[in-house]
């Protein structure tokens, strides 16, 4: 009875591991800046070598030193869906030198010069991996960045180790041959990309020929993101009019665009959501007179628009073309203009983010028009870098809010004071409340932000955002604002709270 319950037991694991390892080993992401995770992922893949990586890795004389390592007990690399190549160079970066044991190390070529820090070395680790993958990967998503580039192009390409990619990212900052050609010869290996993301800041006109043929021969280019300054970005746009039918998100960041290129986005049937994200907002930028012109028949399905850095008149003009289908708006710049456009075409909007950071004078007329004019909205989203401006548009939007309105996220600049003044007059029945302030969280400010939330008995959640809080949160410190902070969120449930104090 014992053998028979330990044979079942063996079963059991080896069909868990059958189950639970191809998914471990389909996205590894070890926390690489530690030496001992990347040379665990390292080694692993180091195992699995055939002849031919054995042989790019030694000379045929110490060719014995892989006897060094364990046998594996997966072949770990034929279940890798994600190459993220620069972290994977990372890894080897971290760890080359103390790969199996420090001899083993030493006998990887070349083995001269005897250096502390010997880069090729590195490679040969590099080029023995991707010879690895491609003879049996078949990979998903694939990351490139130009600093670290990609061995020779012959290499990174035999088999079909791309024949099934369906997401690619791009860092493009500094010229990388290897990558270059590689970027060139992906249009005749890959036609199934539907996720395309590029941060494009060479100043090369051959490089964004070589990214717009890659969007011309997808099938159905679903997402694609474009960050950059140079005025090669044009190509690439007008590459993006033989996807108008597959497209459904586009995000623009930095990009030198031009009216005419934007006016691209208006044949995209599918459209649902667009970024345009500008560091500056240039008078170039200006929608010239024609624009309407350009324009004509143009418009979108959107239901998720962000415009920020962006001149009045293209933002109205990108909110007028955007559609009743519109449900969720972010600015950082509104105008007289603006609103005029969001209340005669976007009235369905439920999701509202402003940014009114250094807002003139202080002056909030034209953001209350937004808020009181917007009838069904259900979030309210309100950031500021600048003392005192939310704590002045609390005062004054308490007569306008709507009364569909149910959640309200505040970021950064404000007073819990204020806060406080505000729920207490507030007769806006809220239920939930995001606090994202930039000051440590501690007792004092959890009891006090407490006591006014607890007093307005519609509220049921209160979320406090930790992700600044590095002595709360994992260690973690980070100030970027985007969705992968919601994880940092520390729940409150207000209702069951006010019922352990009865």
């Amino acid at each position: 009875m014992i053998f028979i319950t330990m044979d079942l037991f063996f079963l059991f694991i080896r069909a868990w591991c059958r189950k639970i390892v191809p998914i471990l080993w389909a996205r590894p992401k070890p926390p690489i800046y530690k030496e001992r995770a990347s040379r665990s992922l390292i080694e692993t893949y180091v195992s699995c070598f055939d002849d031919e990586e054995k042989s790019i890795l030694f000379a045929e004389e110490d060719l014995s030193q892989m006897d060094r390592l364990k046998s594996p007990l997966f072949e770990y690399a034929v279940f890798l869906k994600e190459l993220n190549y620069p972290l994977l160079r990372l890894a080897v970066r971290n760890c080359y030198r103390n790969l199996g044991d420090k001899e083993f190390s030493k006998r990887i070529k070349p083995t001269k010069p005897e250096v502390e820090v010997n880069p090729n070395r590195q490679i040969t680790i590099m080029k023995a991996l991707c010879n690895l993958f491609m003879r049996m990967s078949r990979l998903e998503s694939l990351v490139l960045d130009s600093y670290d580039d990609i061995p020779n192009v012959p290499l990174f390409t035999r088999g079909n180790c791309f024949s099934n990619l369906i997401n690619l990212k791009i860092y493009w900052t500094n010229f990388a041959s290897n990558m270059s050609n590689f970027i060139k010869k992906l249009p005749q290996i890959c036609t199934g990309i539907r996720d395309l993301s590029i941060e494009f800041d060479l100043d090369g006109n051959i490089e964004a020929e070589n990214i717009a043929n890659i969007i011309k021969s997808q099938q159905s280019l679903n997402t694609f993101g474009l960050s950059g300054s140079h005025n090669q970005v044009i190509p690439i746009l007008s590459a993006l009019e033989s996807q108008v039918e597959s497209l459904t998100s586009i995000k623009f960041s930095r990009i030198n665009y031009q009216w005419q290129s934007l006016d691209i986005l208006g044949k995209c049937s599918n459209l649902k959501s667009l970024d345009i994200v500008s560091s500056l907002c240039p008078v170039s930028r200006e929608v010239p007179d024609d624009s309407s012109i350009v324009a004509n028949g143009s418009s979108f399905n959107l239901r998720t628009l962000k415009l920020l850095n962006q001149s009045p008149k293209l933002s109205a003009q990108l909110i007028r073309m955007g559609g009743s289908s519109l449900r969720s708006l972010s600015l950082n710049t509104v105008t007289s203009e603006i609103v005029s456009s969001i209340l005669r075409s976007g009235t369905r909007i439920t999701r509202l983010s402003l940014d009114i950071s250094e807002t003139p004078q202080l002056d909030f007329s034209q953001h209350l028009r937004i808020i009181g004019g917007l009838k069904i909205l259900r979030y309210l989203h309100l950031t500021s870098s600048t003392p005192s401006d939310i704590n002045n548009l609390l005062s004054a939007m308490i007569t306008v809010l709507p009364n569909t309105l149910r959640h309200l996220n505040i970021e950064q600049e404000f007073s819990l004071r204020h806060l406080g003044t505000f729920l207490d007059s507030c007769k806006v029945p809220l239920e939930e409340l995001t606090l994202f302030p930039n000051m440590s969280i501690d007792t004092g400010y959890l009891t006090e932000i407490i006591g006014y939330v607890k007093d307005k008995s519609s509220l049921k959640f209160l979320y406090l955002n930790l992700s600044w809080e590095s002595g709360l949160v994992n260690k973690i410190f980070t100030k970027e604002i985007d969705d992968e902070v919601q994880k940092y969120l520390f729940t409150v449930d207000l209702d069951k709270l006010r019922g352990e104090e009865i």
